[in-house]
């Protein structure tokens, strides 16, 4: 009688142990599952506030010297933003390569998207934050982005 317990208690404790292990499995699952959309969600808020910053590049150096924009990227970033997860990004323009270049970086997402003009501030890049007001103005050619 001694014996059929233990075997009991030995089935049991496998039968429980596989349950706690399917359970698991599956919890580790569901934070992969939206890790993966995070991480999506980032790539097309990068992509948004890259497409913003383009147009405005792009409108600036269309419209000819001295046309003046102005990017409220506070307004943009907010609408990125959720209560439980803050959209941060770092935005650079260059000329690197010949044309130029937006490239937004959110995490570990990163989008470049071209511009028209090649000419930046003089010196061929500006850096821009989230959450501040920028003047984007065209002298002669050059994107001044203030």
């Amino acid at each position: 009688m001694f014996l059929d317990d233990k075997g009991q208690a030995t089935a049991e404790f496998i039968f429980v142990t596989l349950i706690a292990i399917i359970i698991i499995g599956s919890l580790v699952s569901v934070i992969g599952s939206n890790q993966a959309k995070t991480q999506a969600g980032d790539v097309a808020g990068a992509s948004v506030m890259g497409q913003k910053i383009a147009e405005t590049v792009n409108t600036a150096y269309i419209n000819g010297n001295g046309y003046s924009l102005t990017l409220n990227l506070s307004t943009l970033n907010y609408g990125l933003t959720s209560s439980y997860y803050p959209f941060a990004f770092t935005a650079g323009i260059s000329n690197s390569t010949g044309t130029g270049v937006v490239t937004v970086t959110t995490g570990v997402s990163s989008v470049a998207i071209n511009v028209i003009p090649t000419q930046f501030n003089g010196s061929g890049s500006s850096n821009m934050n989230n959450n501040h007001v920028y003047t984007v103005t065209n002298v002669n050619g050059t994107i001044q982005i203030v």
